[in-house]
């Protein structure tokens, strides 16, 4: 699985003096921006792989670094995770909500979560669409946006692009081999 460094469309440019991050950083802190997009294909159909993606117990399992993931709301879920990030550990305590939602073809999900060690706050806009890849496979487009403040906004974007993208294919892989081997 490849992660493309430049996602954005040309069309899509943004000035860095308009990136529309403003709300996000007041008293101008840092804010830095990733963003990803790929495709993966996984064995099961797309009701079998909605019902792994949208299950609190499975996307622990899935999510690295998850400590816990809950359900608190029919399309909200608290969430603790804790990851290395170079030499820094980052305890994230947040929520994720399904914003836009329609079962199994796409979600669109919005989280924000922080870190109180590193005063780091990182927010989150993601896209997933399932689709009919044959008889036995789903094709899972995806396009994510992090956006990042605080300690962790200290660190170079490609000290911390790479770690991103490793988990995201992370959480790609456990998510296939979790749905290819569960019984529905």
């Amino acid at each position: 699985m490849s992660h493309s460094d430049n996602t954005r469309e040309p069309d899509e440019a943004v000035p860095d003096d308009q990136s529309g991050t403003a709300d996000l950083a007041p008293d101008d802190e840092d804010v830095e921006r990733l963003e990803f997009s790929d495709a993966v294909y996984i064995d099961a159909a797309p009701e079998e792989l909605w019902a792994c993606l949208s299950n609190p117990e499975i996307l622990t399992e899935c999510v690295p670094g998850a400590e816990s993931i809950e359900r608190v709301g029919d399309r909200t879920y608290a969430l603790e995770i804790t990851r290395g990030v170079s030499h820094l550990t980052v305890s994230l305590t947040g929520e994720a909500e399904f914003v836009e939602l329609d079962p199994p073809d796409h979600v669109v999900t919005s989280a924000t979560a922080f870190d109180s060690k590193t005063g780091s706050t990182f927010d989150v806009l993601a896209a997933m669409e399932i689709q009919d890849g044959d008889r036995t496979q789903s094709r899972l487009a995806y396009r994510a946006e992090v956006t990042y403040s605080g300690g962790v906004a200290t660190l170079n974007p490609s000290v911390l692009r790479p770690i991103v993208s490793r988990d995201i294919d992370t959480y790609f892989q456990n998510v296939s081999a979790t749905v290819e081997n569960r019984t529905i």
